[in-house]
């Protein structure tokens, strides 16, 4: 039996279900993502000058060179080709791509004689954190794993093109996501430490004296004007404002496997089973490495395992003035780094393969249950997205959502573990120019694309639970009134009559009332159009 042949026909077979998970349904529904589509449409018809009077009243471009920023930038793009949801299909793909041929470059490279094993890399690309739409986030990923494969070809044999690779990567990672680069930045500081621990146990140590500072010089240099970069941001945001703690309540999910779970509670089983294995694994590749303790190169993985376990345990939510869930993206690093540990740790070629076929067969299992959601998910967006017929073009659209999971048309939730409804709105945004309120993105203020001052909902419009809320809360008259903006139209989504009784909405739903008619309701009913009264 060819085990190479076998391994590499899975990996082939792992490729094509993510293809289809991405291809299959007609939209890749995910929490934010239609939003990055929406800004991304706005940005590239900025560039070529169309429509930019009427987008302008609103929206300011930012010229800052912030992380975030490799979504927008990447879909405007793609949108010279192609429009709308097939620029964020085409650029998951490319998602995809990097991310499985990054990871599986570096188990690679640091683990032999186990050719099933690096089938683990599927059970990653596909997350929680994806699904809710952090796009920068999850590519930054990727990078991460080109950052730290282009560093250790530039530990083993320093030239210029391994240099200027590794720099590469790590611009890429920075104006990603900065929590990506700067665990980057910090695994290949550890690996410079323990290659030379390494090399000055065996018998050319005296020749490596050097070895350490030199590498140490040569890190700092390269990654030194994004450190700038990255301190400017910072304290742009207005520091870091940490407040360490410990928070035990995050063991359960870290069992539990819990962020790679997408979209469906049916998923908790697969992913319960591989976050026990993984860490199975990991107790006995640490065991196993103690007892016959010797450094090796690779060691600076184990020391980034432990900052990350750090940071997952004691580091807050909330920090650099805004909401990070942190966990939520930490606990994907914990077991990224648990799996480069059992990669060279873990002696059993066999257990590693075993353990790499078994993984596979979860990441299967996961992409049934996925795309039988998505295919629902895109159903419903079809429903959401059939009132932009009656949307007149260069209107204001103030998108209502009682039901960020989504229900299909027996009422039941389309996706229970995910708010994948959030911003699904947006995609009319991308088919003819109007202005959808609920754009978040423009709200942060890290993105390419901001909110005027003077006219951003999130500061003039919200009210209670704010227009994101549950139940949604709005002044439309304030807003009109200090802005000067009238809200063309009002979109529901999943109208549940029971939020009359919450005083907030009520307020609102007065408004609506008073100031709009319905002009369209769609079939299954979960979409309601309302336009202002002339």
């Amino acid at each position: 039996m060819n085990h190479q042949k076998i391994a590499k026909a899975l990996l082939i077979a792992g490729c094509v279900l993510c293809l289809l998970q991405v291809w299959l349904p007609a939209y890749y529904l995910t929490g934010d993502g239609p939003c990055h589509v929406y800004n991304a449409r706005i940005l590239h018809d900025l560039w070529i000058g169309k429509d930019a009077a009427f987008y302008t009243r609103f929206f300011e471009v930012s010229h800052h060179p912030d992380p975030n920023w490799l979504s927008s930038i990447v879909i405007a793009v793609l949108m010279f080709v192609v429009k709308g949801a097939v620029a964020e299909q085409i650029f998951l793909t490319v998602y995809a791509g990097l991310y499985v041929s990054g990871f599986y470059l570096l188990l690679r490279k640091i683990s032999s004689n186990a050719p099933y094993w690096p089938l683990v890399i599927f059970l990653f690309v596909f997350t929680h954190a994806l699904s809710k739409g952090f796009y920068n986030f999850s590519f930054s990923i990727a990078f991460y794993f080109w950052m730290v494969w282009a560093w250790l070809r530039f530990l083993e044999r320093r030239t210029v093109v391994n240099g200027a690779l590794f720099f590469l990567f790590v611009a890429l990672a920075f104006f990603t996501h900065l929590l990506s680069f700067a665990l980057g930045v910090f695994t290949c500081a550890m690996l410079v430490v323990s290659y030379a621990i390494a090399y000055a146990q065996g018998s050319a140590g005296e020749k490596l004296k050097g070895f350490f500072i030199n590498y140490t010089a040569w890190l700092a240099l390269l990654v030194a004007p994004f450190l700038v970069l990255m301190i400017a941001f910072t304290q742009k945001q207005g520091g870091m404002q940490l407040h360490l703690g410990l928070f035990k309540d995050r063991i359960p999910d870290l069992l539990q496997f819990r962020y790679i779970i997408n979209m469906d509670l049916a998923e908790r089983p697969y992913t319960l089973l591989a976050g026990v294995v993984i860490l199975l694994l990991l107790a006995a590749s640490g065991i196993m490495y103690l007892q016959r303790f010797r450094v090796n190169k690779y060691d600076g993985f184990i020391v980034s395992l432990l900052l990350v376990v750090f940071v997952y345990f004691c580091f807050p939510e909330a920090f650099l003035g805004r909401l990070i869930l942190i966990s939520l993206r930490v606990q994907l690093f914990v077991f990224i780094l648990a799996v480069c540990c059992i990669s060279y740790m873990l002696p059993s070629a066999k257990v590693r393969n075993g353990a790499g076929v078994l993984l596979f067969s979860c990441f299967v299992a996961l992409g049934v249950i996925r795309i039988a959601c998505l295919q629902r998910a895109t159903e419903g967006v079809a429903d959401y997205t059939s009132a932009r017929g009656y949307i007149k073009p260069y209107s204001v659209v103030l998108p209502l959502d009682f039901c960020p999971n989504g229900r299909d048309q027996k009422g039941q939730y389309i996706a229970d573990a995910n708010w994948l409804f959030s911003h699904a709105s947006e995609y009319m945004g991308t088919e003819k120019p109007m202005i959808i309120l609920d754009n978040y993105e423009a709200n942060m203020g890290y993105f390419p694309l901001n909110w005027m001052e003077g006219v951003n909902p999130y500061h003039h419009l919200s009210t209670g639970n704010g227009i994101e809320g549950q139940p949604p809360g709005a002044d439309i008259a304030g807003y009109t009134k200090n802005t000067g903006v009238q809200i063309d139209y009002i979109l529901m989504w999943c109208y549940d009559a029971k939020v009359a009784d919450d005083d907030g909405y009520y307020k609102l739903q007065a408004q609506i009332d008073a100031g709009y008619h319905r002009v369209y309701a769609s079939p299954s009913g979960r979409t309601m159009l309302w336009e202002k009264n002339k």
